[in-house]
């Protein structure tokens, strides 16, 4: 098996399962008791308090791509599936009755056309319209368990023991570049994997990924009180609104560098919102609800913001705190990825 995942696997494709493990994911396990030596900053935190705190899921960033390509392509086809439809029985020009030949030929047009759009339906835009808004992660720090959220029905969320998940940083290739995310595969009793998930957003180094394990490893083996700036700080808005949609991908494109990139950006950012806006919240089920339960006044909880790139909590002070925190583990990335450190774990 190669050690890179496709571009899309976990959303629009599944990560390879039913297999052992590769050597380089056996040999690079992130052991929950080893500490890193990077300071740690979080690649997607949504909630934070004493008891849990919550990720996004790898493709959170990423939704409204499958709507961006998949709406165009479905109206496309949609357009010849009407004209080949409304004209089986018309006979040609010329001729005053359609010959069988003629409504052979037209069915089969209009039934290769319905059987595209279904497939762009189902293999693109059923990723992004009509599900959830996103698929959250839950770490539990109390009963050490995590809780990963697949949908609101019967058996929609899995529950996994922190300690025996197979955590690992997976590497894949997009677009000519490599990216890292941290991944954890669900094994059985003779070591197959039989489940795999990525928490939290992407990086663009492995130095990135470590240091998002470690807060959460932190978190979970020590105290919300070992996690400085920015761990602490909530600055991603889940909610689906215009104003979200647009902030989130202008940022994330850099949409301000050129004229095309800001046209592009708001492109995406609206099929972004159109997606998001056919979708629902994802709910807890209750015994989910009732392990997760936060103390009154509890001084670690954070106010998750209304809308992309704010925090609540936060006055100026804690802000220059958190810009000079956020610098410094950048740096020590950087320095990371280039020099090495006999530390750094096999890539998976």
């Amino acid at each position: 098996m190669s050690k890179y995942t496709r571009a899309y696997d976990g959303w629009l494709t599944r990560y390879k399962i039913n297999r052992p493990l590769s050597r380089s994911e056996f040999e690079g396990r992130l052991d929950v008791k080893d500490s890193i030596s990077l300071p740690p900053i979080d690649s997607g935190l949504i909630k934070i308090n004493s008891v849990f705190v919550e990720c996004i899921e790898r493709w959170f960033f990423q939704r409204g791509w499958a709507a961006l390509g998949g709406v165009p392509a479905a109206a496309i086809w949609v357009y010849f599936l009407i004209l080949f439809g409304s004209k089986i029985y018309t006979p040609p020009q010329g001729e005053s009755i359609a010959s069988l030949a003629h409504i052979i030929a037209g069915w089969y047009a209009t039934m290769l056309c319905l059987l595209l759009v279904v497939a762009i339906f189902f293999f693109a835009l059923a990723k992004d319209f009509f599900c959830y808004t996103h698929y959250p992660i839950r770490f539990n720090r109390i009963n050490r368990k995590v809780y990963l959220f697949r949908h609101n029905k019967k058996n929609g969320v899995m529950t996994l023991d922190w300690d025996k998940v197979h955590w690992c940083v997976g590497r894949g290739r997009d677009v000519g570049h490599y990216i890292y995310e941290l991944r954890g595969h669900v094994l059985d009793d003779d070591g197959i994997v039989r489940y795999t998930f990525a928490v939290g957003q992407y990086c663009e180094s492995h130095a990135g990924i470590l240091q998002h394990w470690e807060a959460l490893r932190l978190y979970m083996e020590e105290s919300p009180a070992a996690l400085p700036y920015p761990p602490l700080a909530l600055s991603i808005s889940t909610r689906p609104t215009f104003r979200n949609c647009m902030l989130l991908v202008i940022s994330w494109f850099d949409g301000y560098q050129s004229i095309k990139m800001f046209l592009f950006s708001m492109l995406y950012g609206f099929f972004r919102w159109l997606a998001l806006s056919t979708c629902r919240e994802p709910r807890w089920p209750s015994e989910v609800e009732a392990e997760c339960q936060i103390p009154i006044n509890d001084p670690y909880q954070r106010t998750a913001p209304m809308n992309v790139g704010e925090y609540p909590d936060f006055d100026e002070e804690d802000k220059r705190q958190q810009n000079e925190y956020v610098a410094f583990a950048r740096a020590a990335a950087a320095a990371y990825e280039e020099h090495g450190s006999q530390s750094r774990a096999p890539e998976a």
